[in-house]
């Protein structure tokens, strides 16, 4: 079908894309699950199509199939099954002017690897889900409107379950946010952002936790300064090697003694290693997202207390 990548290698789908200008987040459950027991599936929107529609199939136990329409000219595609047929199933059609930003899921264990025990879409009007019964742990992942090119991930051969799901992101004006996570706009508070330009790399972390993150700095850019009452504070550097860049970022959040919801505890993780984690992990609500080599532009959020949010800046991939 047109619009479908099914049965692909992942890797190699992302060599015959380069001349594609968007980016892969996630993915979100079982990345290396049993090459035998799994398939690799993939949906991209076209230029100019909008989506239309999705369905999926859900059981109690988790999701079992993911199929996308998308319209263009008055016209319809559907996409391939992914996943197994049976269920319970529901169909999710977008008004012409409705896009989705975002996706919240949880998991489960299946076998040697994970499935996605429940699925929401988030949109720019409302969210559809959450589809199937479990909801713990879950994950979440906004974007910018307008970035969201299509959805990839693997599914089970065996039981016929979405094992895990990312998205593809386009960038616009070079840039695409992803996120935030943490606080909302409840109290007065700052943004802070560090972009990197297009040549420039990352060399330097330095991270001053207590129960909360209570600033970063990147290279020698300028602090971001919590307004903190003092205390005993920790400070951890991160010296990347020359040929190293982050590729994800992952943590904990939850509320604070003042009564906010702020990062306790964040770890990056590069091409190499994972540094981390810095902070308080004892709040187990998590956080946590990847990203395609060469993608990383940067973080932002907000800041009052502490550190109360925190996104990050990608770029295309190629």
């Amino acid at each position: 079908m047109a619009g479908v990548l099914q049965n692909v290698n992942i890797p190699n789908a992302e060599t015959k894309r380069k001349g594609a200008r968007y980016t892969r987040v996630g993915i979100w459950g079982n990345p290396s699950g049993d090459v035998q027991e799994v398939n690799d599936w993939g949906f991209e929107i076209k230029e100019g199509h909008r989506l239309q529609s999705t369905r999926i199939g859900y059981g109690d136990d988790g999701i079992r199939s993911l199929m996308f329409t998308t319209e263009y000219g008055g016209g319809l595609t559907l996409s391939d099954v992914f996943g197994s047929d049976g269920g319970d199933t529901v169909l999710v059609t977008f008004d012409s002017d409705e896009e989705i930003v975002g996706i919240k899921a949880s998991t489960r264990i299946l076998g040697r690897g994970t499935a996605l025990s429940s699925l929401s879409f988030v949109t720019n009007k409302t969210t559809h889900g959450p589809f199937s019964g479990t909801t713990d742990p879950v994950f979440s992942l906004p974007w910018n409107d307008g970035s969201l090119v299509g959805f990839y991930g693997k599914y089970a051969l065996v039981g016929k379950y979405i094992e895990s799901i990312g998205v593809f992101l386009k960038p616009h004006w070079e840039i695409v946010s992803v996120g935030t996570w943490g606080a909302v706009w409840t109290r007065p508070q700052l943004l802070w952002s560090f972009q990197l330009n297009r040549n420039e790399l990352l060399d330097s972390i330095t991270i001053v936790h207590k129960d909360g993150i209570e600033s970063l700095r990147f290279n020698t850019s300028g602090k971001v300064e919590p307004k903190s009452g003092g205390g005993v504070y920790v400070a951890d550097n991160v010296i990347l090697d020359a040929d190293e860049e982050i590729t994800g970022i992952s943590g904990t959040f939850g509320a604070h003694p003042t009564h906010q919801v702020v990062p306790s505890s964040i770890s990056f993780k590069t091409n190499k290693k994972t540094h981390g984690p810095f902070g308080d992990v004892k709040v187990i609500t998590p956080f946590t997202v990847s990203w395609d080599n060469g993608s990383f532009a940067g973080l932002y959020g907000l800041y009052g207390s502490y550190i109360n949010a925190i996104g990050v800046y990608l770029r295309a991939s190629n």
